[in-house]
């Protein structure tokens, strides 16, 4: 399923922040392999291979404090990114407070993908579908990327393509080295501590997870 790893009967639902490099992982997992995603009725979502002979995939990732946005070709090569992080804003506020977040997703989120499709030489007509981290993570933050995307879209009539970035963080590897399914995967991070298997592309299997914070959670404490 796109928003859970299954265990038995029961499922695991993730409370963590998203990050770029792993949102660029899914999409080349989902995009040109096979779909993690189920249409959903009145949503512009498509099924892979709606786009699977294209090859040009922009992402965008705004689900904590850094707008991200890069385009992929079908081999996973990353052909053009930008990032704008928000990070000495939050330094001086002692955190990072959702609003802000938002506000800066908005101010940057244009810039950071004209910037990424001019790094690749690419318009908004050469894409053949756009892809946004919709969970989990911040929801101010999520609904600038989302929203963003989705209008892009609709004003290009290419497909949107939602991304769950803890799905990504369980295919990284994939991305760099040649890894058969299935296998084991460790995942620490921000806000999730995780053992799991990895059966294919859209089947996991929870083995075990932290019983109180995650390793991020713990350092913003100490």
């Amino acid at each position: 399923m796109l928003n859970r790893f299954s265990v038995k009967n029961s499922s695991f639902h993730y409370n963590n922040l998203g990050c770029y490099y792993k949102l660029l992982c899914n999409m080349v997992a989902v995009g040109f392999s096979k779909s993690l995603l189920k249409s959903k009725r009145n949503e512009r979502h498509f099924h892979t291979s709606r786009y699977l002979s294209q090859s040009l995939v922009l992402g965008i990732e705004t689900s904590c404090d850094d707008t991200g946005a890069a385009i992929v070709d079908s081999k996973g090569n990353v052909i053009g990114e930008a990032l704008h992080s928000q990070l000495q804003t939050h330094l001086e506020m002692g955190g990072i407070i959702p609003p802000i977040a938002r506000d800066l997703h908005i101010e940057n989120i244009s810039r950071i993908v004209e910037t990424a499709l001019q790094n690749a030489d690419l318009e908004i007509k050469d894409l053949s579908a756009i892809a946004a981290t919709v969970k989990p993570g911040m929801p101010l933050s999520l609904l600038v990327g989302t929203h963003f995307a989705k209008q892009l879209c609709k004003k290009s009539n290419i497909p949107f393509i939602p991304i769950h970035h803890m799905e990504a963080h369980a295919l990284t590897a994939r991305m760099v080295e040649k890894v058969d399914f299935p296998f084991l995967v460790l995942l620490a991070s921000g806000g999730h501590c995780l053992l799991a298997v990895a059966n294919k592309i859209d089947e996991f299997l929870l083995l075990g997870e932290s019983i109180d914070n995650a390793p991020g959670e713990v350092l913003d404490k100490v």
